[in-house]
């Protein structure tokens, strides 16, 4: 039974809207990957934000069998046009049977960019996927917030 930990942009302080400190975090299990970047079911708690914040492995755990572990993090950016993504994962599943992937929503195409992603790690190992955007302009709408995703597929 895979689980992730995954860990974006550490903040101090959660807003309710987009604006500075905006974190939108949540995740679920499906048999199918969202095709949209609609929040997930399960909203993260206040623990679980502090959690992924650090480094400090304390991991948001998740189980399943034969579906796909997601994570889905939105975070505010505001008039920044760059930004350096890193999660640091551990899964149960290793990598090597089930590569594990980062990636953010492109609004331009209304699709899921992959960013970086781990076939090569071993279970219940400390891992790091990383990625920078030097041009968020298909990332970012409006409310100057990005959506990133990590998944699984449990196997």
């Amino acid at each position: 039974s895979p689980s992730e930990s995954p860990s974006l942009s550490p903040s101090a302080s959660v807003s309710p809207s987009p604006s500075p400190g905006y974190q939108g975090y949540t995740r679920e299990n499906s048999a199918s990957l969202p095709t949209n970047n609609a929040d997930l079911t399960t909203v993260y708690s206040a623990q679980d934000i502090i959690d992924v914040a650090s480094k400090n492995d304390t991991r948001v755990t998740q189980t399943g069998n034969s579906e796909y572990l997601i994570h889905e993090f939105k975070d505010y950016v505001g008039t920044d046009n760059v930004c350096t993504l890193e999660c640091e994962l551990q899964t149960t599943t290793a990598p090597t049977s089930s590569t594990v992937f980062l990636q953010i929503y492109n609004l331009n195409t209304s699709t899921w960019d992959t960013i970086d992603s781990d076939n090569t790690s071993s279970a219940n190992t400390d891992f790091i996927l990383t990625a920078t955007i030097s041009n968020l302009t298909n990332y970012k709408g409006g409310n100057d917030y990005i959506t990133c995703r990590v998944y699984q597929l449990a196997i």
